[in-house]
């Protein structure tokens, strides 16, 4: 008997529409597909034009045929535009997310802002750079510190982390003295002088304050049947030419929110994101539904 060999064996027929990895599309492009969903905000951060559901859908836009070209609208069984079963998801999911993080990074004049939300058990990522939109489907996310490893490539090359021993600050503190240093009213010596903070732990402090090279922040915002839920706080990862720093909120003994800034490798940016789901009361990714 042969050994059966599959690998010249031809593919099976689809018999609907192909399967999608990835969809780059215009911000117009993706208003049509929410009009055709009835999917009428995506996550703010992504400043994308809203469809009023009351309006009728623009059955006759001329994106529509680039789309129809494209795959990502198919005829249903009626014989109507329909989005890709695949995409449509992608949108609902992005649509009415049980918990999202809503992300913005910044390289020199370049802004790119990126939404990753969960609904159930899926994840999908929307990062928009200009006037386009890349949506696709994040997969299993086992923790915090993987899915900011999935997110760090967006950011540009490998930094490797500051040294420096982690402060632990109130909040209001650090954000008084770094303002001084960026008006220019005070040297770094004398904004800081109430942390306590050694010389290298200044130096780091006023680069990722005044000269970032690179600056990736995150805020999360819960979602459910009493309205959205947004943290108090948010976590910054930040390349510097002394190194990547990473700063999030710690919880302190009395219950207010303080400042945490430490060298920023995946594991430090991890356990700030884990403490960041805490300030809206979640203990981890995928523990919360929008409705019951």
């Amino acid at each position: 008997m042969k050994r059966p060999v599959f690998a010249t064996r031809p593919e099976p027929a689809h018999s609907g529409p192909r399967p999608v990895e990835a969809l780059s599309i215009t911000c117009e492009g993706l208003w049509l597909l929410q009009a055709l969903c009835g999917v009428e905000t995506l996550p703010s951060n992504l400043v994308l034009r809203p469809y009023i559901s009351e309006i009728p859908a623009p059955t006759s836009h001329p994106g529509l045929a680039v789309l129809r070209e494209a795959g990502v609208v198919v005829t249903d069984e009626h014989g109507s535009d329909a989005v890709h079963p695949q995409v449509a998801l992608w949108l609902e999911a992005l649509g009415a997310p049980d918990v999202v993080l809503c992300a913005m990074v910044t390289r020199g004049l370049a802004d790119l802002r990126v939404a990753i939300a969960r609904r159930g058990t899926l994840t999908v990522s929307a990062a928009r750079f200009d006037d386009e939109v890349t949506i696709e489907e994040v997969g299993s996310v086992g923790s915090m510190r993987g899915l900011l490893t999935r997110l760090l490539p967006m950011c540009g090359p490998e930094c490797a982390p500051a040294e420096f021993e982690p402060i632990v600050v109130p909040s209001a503190a650090l954000l008084d003295g770094l303002a001084q240093i960026v008006r220019g009213d005070q040297t770094p010596a004398v904004a800081l002088r109430s942390l306590g903070l050694d010389p290298q732990q200044r130096r780091v402090v006023t680069a990722a304050a005044d000269e970032p090279e690179m600056q990736l922040s995150i805020a999360v915002v819960r979602h459910d049947s009493d309205g959205d839920h947004v943290g108090v706080a948010a976590v910054s990862v930040t390349d510097t030419h002394e190194g990547r720093v990473v700063t999030g909120p710690v919880r302190s003994e009395d219950g207010s929110w303080w400042t945490m800034v430490t060298p920023g490798t995946p594991a430090a940016g991890g356990r700030a994101l884990e403490t960041l789901l805490a300030t809206v009361g979640l203990g981890s990714w995928g523990e919360h539904r929008r409705y019951p």
